[in-house]
């Protein structure tokens, strides 16, 4: 994927596909991104001192947040989409995720607890492993005690 300046813009259907928000919604984000991005520089200035900046403007740190956000890549895909390396694309990732966080003033966990539950999700992307209930000798590792298989071969006599 391109850089944010790069973006067809033409198009708000395919904009917001690629992007996960209209260009007005992200604009008005990237805004207050940086917003709060000022707030914290001018209350801790001292806090930077040392540091280098970063190498990608906000708007590039805010979309492979809301790209991983809406497709859930692997890092490793999510840097080499945005020509990056995998650590620094986590560092932007959870560094930008943090920082969405606290601006749009999402409860936590505790606050989500308390209150009623208004729906339910539920993740069904974890599968168990099928292995076979016969017939297991073949695909035994070796990394069991002897206990365990004398136990499991007097039973199965």
């Amino acid at each position: 994927m391109k850089p944010y300046a790069q973006l067809p813009t033409d198009n708000p259907e395919e904009y917001k596909r690629l992007v996960g928000l209209s260009k007005e919604d992200f604009q008005h984000l990237n805004g207050k991104l940086r917003t709060y991005l000022d707030e914290q520089k001018a209350l801790s200035p001292l806090t930077r001192r040392g540091r280098k900046g970063s190498k990608l403007a906000t708007e590039d740190r805010l979309l492979p947040a809301l790209y991983y956000l809406r497709h859930y890549p692997t890092l490793i895909n999510l840097g080499a989409v945005f020509g990056i390396s995998e650590s620094y694309c986590h560092k932007v990732y959870s560094r930008t995720a943090r920082q969405l966080a606290k601006i749009e003033k999402l409860p936590n966990r505790k606050a989500l607890l308390e209150g009623p539950a208004a729906t339910l999700a539920i993740d069904v992307s974890e599968q168990p492993i099928e292995r076979p209930v016969k017939g297991q000798k073949a695909f035994y590792s070796g990394k069991k005690n002897a206990t365990w298989l004398r136990h499991s071969w007097s039973s199965a006599r």
